[in-house]
């Protein structure tokens, strides 16, 4: 994958923090509308991957030690909570296919997966998490099992028992070429896929972006995109059908609406009758 996916990560904190501090301090997370993406980089100071890595990797023991729930960007929960709309396209999935098989892209150590295990039993599971180096060698390190493993790209992921899920969960804004990270996503034919927390902006062309991270979050800066929705859509639509949509919880910009859906691999067409 991309080696500019390097703030994918740093931008999914739970969903209270950005409302919370958008309205108590009248934080802006999202600034500015920037050519391209070296413009957008320079306007921003980036984050300590290192420290990232450190604090997620600090939150992921902790969950499978049994001490917390679960865990989202290294901050711990410790009652179960779904994301009700996710969990319910990935039990149809299940329930349609009588198997879930995941390539989850940006999926760091498995917190969604987590998250939603105790809800996702009696059917096989197979989680495949495509993310950066760092990330998967602390993932094949510590947290491989029967039903996690971790990838660097999209097609090392896919090879082997072909999977029945893409997931793009928050992944879309933050790399330099979002639009051509979906077309290879697309390209590999999965049976489903599922766009979530991605923001949507009204107008005729994407927003390039740097969001802000307050500094009692951890600060730093970085590109990020707002799209507007045809140019996602009209990727997608041509071979998958919408099943279902729904609001996204971040709520980063007022002028952002930010959404998940859940899409269907259209039938091939038939072949024409000799």
């Amino acid at each position: 994958m991309r080696a500019t996916w390097n703030s994918w990560l740093r931008a999914r904190l739970p969903a209270w923090r950005p409302i919370w501090w958008r309205r108590r301090f009248g934080w802006r997370w999202l600034e500015g509308d920037y050519a391209d993406w070296a413009a957008a980089r320079a306007a921003g100071r980036g984050y300590d991957h290192e420290t990232e890595l450190a604090r997620v990797l600090t939150a992921a023991r902790t969950v499978r030690r049994g001490e917390a729930s679960w865990d989202r960007d290294g901050f711990l929960f410790a009652t179960p909570a779904a994301h009700e709309p996710l969990l319910a396209a990935l039990r149809a999935i299940a329930g349609e296919d009588g198997r879930l098989d995941v390539v989850d892209v940006g999926g760091a150590l498995g917190s969604t997966w987590w998250q939603h295990r105790s809800w996702l039993t009696g059917v096989p599971i197979s989680w495949r998490i495509v993310d950066q180096p760092a990330w998967v060698e602390a993932g094949r390190r510590e947290f491989a099992d029967d039903v996690l493993s971790f990838h660097l790209t999209v097609a090392e992921a896919a090879a082997g028992a072909p999977p029945n899920l893409a997931l793009l969960s928050s992944v879309l804004p933050y790399v330099e070429s979002p639009t051509g990270l979906l077309e290879e996503i697309v390209a590999c034919r999965f049976p489903h896929l599922i766009i979530d927390r991605t923001g949507f902006i009204a107008g005729p062309r994407d927003r390039l972006t740097v969001q802000r991270v307050p500094p009692a979050l951890g600060g730093g800066s970085y590109p990020c995109w707002v799209f507007a929705p045809e140019s996602l859509l009209a990727i997608v639509r041509p071979g998958y059908s919408l099943v279902a949509d729904w609001p996204g919880f971040d709520q980063l910009d007022r002028q952002a609406e930010y959404r998940g859906s859940h899409w269907r691999r259209k039938p091939s067409p038939s072949p024409p009758v000799a």
